[in-house]
């Protein structure tokens, strides 16, 4: 439930129910409608200022959203060897089997994971990236 002044309409039912009680009172009787054209003004002023921080603000946690996804994929396969399916990233996190598919099939087009199938037909990712320390130490040096 909204409480009056989290909303347009709630901030210009406010306005209005504090004018119409002055206005009774017969404090201002004579400016009555001036000033109740000036509180719908300021509180549409108001929401819509607070319309656009709220879109400013989504905007500005989208691509933070999108990298915590993709490191929650990458701590899913690190403690996995490298391999990873789309459901066990969906079990210890909360995107959807859809957005996970999506972040391991981006990671293979750029060429960070590549596709294995399983017997069962289940589509498994193997990131190549990570490697285990005796690995690291086994490389070659360039």
């Amino acid at each position: 439930m909204k409480l009056p002044g989290n909303s347009c309409v709630g901030c210009i039912t406010v306005f209005f129910a504090f004018f119409v009680v002055l206005a009774i009172l017969g404090m201002l009787a004579k400016y009555f409608w001036i000033l109740l054209i000036i509180g719908i003004i300021a509180g549409v002023i108001w929401y819509r200022g607070k319309d656009r921080s709220a879109r400013r603000e989504q905007k500005q946690s989208e691509p933070q959203t999108r990298e915590s996804a993709e490191k929650i994929v990458l701590r899913v396969a690190a403690r996995n060897q490298g391999f990873v399916t789309p459901m066990e990233v969906v079990l210890e996190s909360n995107l959807s089997l859809e957005e996970a598919g999506d972040i391991l099939e981006k990671l293979r087009k750029k060429g960070y994971a590549s596709l294995r199938v399983a017997d069962n037909g289940t589509y498994v990712y193997e990131l190549n990236g990570l490697l285990t320390p005796q690995q690291k130490r086994d490389s070659e040096r360039l």
